[in-house]
C-alpha cells in the first residue's frame, strides 16, 4: 500500500521521537486536527499547515507530498542552466 501524505507525516514524527501534541504545537494547529491529517481525515490540509509540518520535521514539502527525497541535479541539467559563453572574437584577415 502507498503512503499518504499523513503516513509521511506519523512516520516522520515518531522518527524524530516527536510526540503528536508537540508537532500540533509547534504548527499552531489542534491536535485533533493533527490526528485528522495522519489518519488521512484530511484530504487537503492546506498548504500552510503543509509547510510549516515540513518546517518543523526539517523535511522537504515534496517528500510529505510524494514521498520523493529531494535528488541532485546531473550534471547535464547544471550544464543547461549555466550562462552562455560568449564567442571568442575571430582573428581579422591581414591586410596588404
Amino acid at each position: 500500500m502507498e503512503d499518504r501524505l499523513g503516513d509521511r507525516v506519523r512516520k516522520t514524527r515518531e522518527r524524530y521521537g516527536m510526540a503528536a501534541a508537540e508537532l500540533a504545537r509547534r504548527v499552531d494547529i489542534s491536535r485533533n486536527q493533527l490526528y485528522m491529517i495522519e489518519s488521512n481525515k484530511t484530504p487537503d490540509p492546506g498548504a500552510l499547515t503543509v509547510v510549516a509540518i515540513a518546517e518543523v520535521l526539517g523535511v522537504s514539502t515534496d517528500f510529505l507530498l510524494t514521498g520523493k527525497r529531494p535528488t541532485r541535479r546531473s550534471k547535464l541539467e547544471e550544464d543547461d542552466k549555466s550562462p552562455a559563453k560568449r564567442p571568442r572574437p575571430r582573428k581579422t584577415a591581414p591586410v596588404g
